[in-house]
């Protein structure tokens, strides 16, 4: 049966939670660290429906035949560093041994909606157990911006160490401002250079735009 794709709507909020609801608990099968409560559908789907009550939103969904396969519903932003669309993890989910093109599909109608309002840069949170949309998405242009992990501090060894050579640590207080404050913008600075190139507005300036702006996609 072919797949229909619509522009999402309240309607499939229930459905999409229980999509999410069941792509969770997969999830925990290998991140047994993530939280249980989201395997609840009623959780879940209240999950989506924050993510779609948002105010600068799109999204889409997949049906075959009256059913709900899949969706995605990406919101969108004015950053410092430009106009960003975002999908963020209770924005996505696919039905257990769906093909993954699926989700290439949203996005590509999703991206469209995005760069037709000027928003170039465009980020997509996946679990990482989710490999099969990792790498559908890395085949459509997509990089490895950074990867958040888990780590049960209950059982976890901190080991002792000498503190470096020449190198005080201690907690911040007054006096501190100006030290802290120059350190604000050494990332910024940073990513200015090649081979980034990324631009960041700074007070009343934005810091240069190579070529690889406004395209440079990352997820």
């Amino acid at each position: 049966m072919k797949t229909k794709l619509i522009p999402f709507a309240d309607e499939y909020i229930p459905e999409a939670g229980k999509l999410l609801a069941q792509r969770h608990a997969r999830n925990r099968a290998s991140l047994p660290l993530l939280p249980a409560r989201f395997e609840d559908p009623t959780v879940s789907t209240r999950a989506v429906q924050a993510v779609w009550e948002k105010k600068f939103k799109t999204g889409y969904a997949a049906l075959r035949g009256d059913k709900l396969v899949a969706y995605q519903i990406g919101s969108f932003y004015n950053q410092p560093w430009g106009r960003c669309g975002y999908v963020y993890m209770p924005g996505y989910a696919l039905a257990k041994d769906e093909n993954p093109e699926v989700i290439q599909d949203l996005y590509a109608m999703l991206g469209d909606d995005w760069v037709s309002r000027g928003i170039f840069s465009h980020g997509m949170y996946i679990s990482g157990a989710d490999t099969d949309v990792i790498e559908a998405m890395f085949n459509v242009g997509f990089g490895r911006e950074r990867v958040d992990a888990l780590l049960d501090l209950r059982t976890l060894e901190i080991p002792k160490t000498e503190a470096p050579a020449g190198v005080t640590i201690r907690r911040a207080g007054p006096g501190d401002n100006a030290h802290l404050g120059s350190l604000s913008d050494v990332i910024f600075r940073a990513l200015d250079k090649a081979p980034y190139w990324h631009p960041t507005r700074n007070g009343t300036n934005c810091t240069r735009a190579g070529p690889n702006w406004p395209m440079t996609r990352s997820g």
